[in-house]
């Protein structure tokens, strides 16, 4: 396979390191997902094409850190709305990466499989469904937030926690653009049945 982002040493080094540097702080020193090819030749994912723009990359993990930090949003919120997010966009390399973060806050396999297909997971909390509708809500919103999702959300989870899906679904509806222009994804559904 040709990859349209292909790694160059001398060019990317410095983004590979910051890149692993700051996955190994987010998952605890365990990355649960393949995000370089084995054989070096490529960065996968959103991480191929964000490497040919090292100006970007601090700030982009600077902002994928404070997601992934104590107090800014419920893992499982965000892993909800996340995956409310891949619901909606075609975005295989984040499922597959998802799918075993989603793993470790505690969503079960048909949990995963039902929020993928559009619906919403059975035993979540009311907080939590509000969180994976708001991840499918705001990754198509092109129109002010509707009154009665606002009013609903601010009732279930309190308007700290509504920013912080917020934060989620905007930070990463930036991580499926700069996968989906790597254009890398067949290989990604087959990895992710695995």
């Amino acid at each position: 396979m040709t990859h349209r982002f292909p790694y160059d040493e001398t060019e990317h080094a410095a983004s590979k390191q910051t890149i692993q540097d700051a996955l190994t702080v987010m998952h605890q020193g365990d990355i649960p997902f393949q995000w370089i090819e084995e054989d070096g030749s490529s960065l996968l994912g959103c991480y191929a094409s964000l490497s040919y723009n090292p100006a970007f990359v601090g700030q982009f993990f600077a902002m994928a850190k404070t997601l992934y930090a104590p107090g800014t949003v419920k893992p499982r919120n965000r892993e909800l709305a996340i995956l409310g997010l891949s619901s909606v966009l075609d975005v295989p390399y984040v499922t597959y990466c998802h799918r075993k973060i989603g793993s470790k806050c505690g969503l079960s396999q048909e949990q995963f499989e039902d929020a993928l297909a559009g619906k919403v997971p059975a035993d979540l909390s009311a907080e939590e469904e509000m969180a994976y509708r708001l991840g499918r809500i705001l990754t198509d919103l092109k129109t002010p937030l509707d009154d009665d999702t606002w009013k609903e959300a601010v009732s279930v989870m309190g308007k700290s926690e509504l920013v912080g899906i917020a934060h989620t679904v905007a930070g990463y509806r930036w991580v499926s653009l700069l996968d989906q222009i790597n254009g890398d994804t067949q290989r990604w559904i087959k990895e992710d049945a695995e």
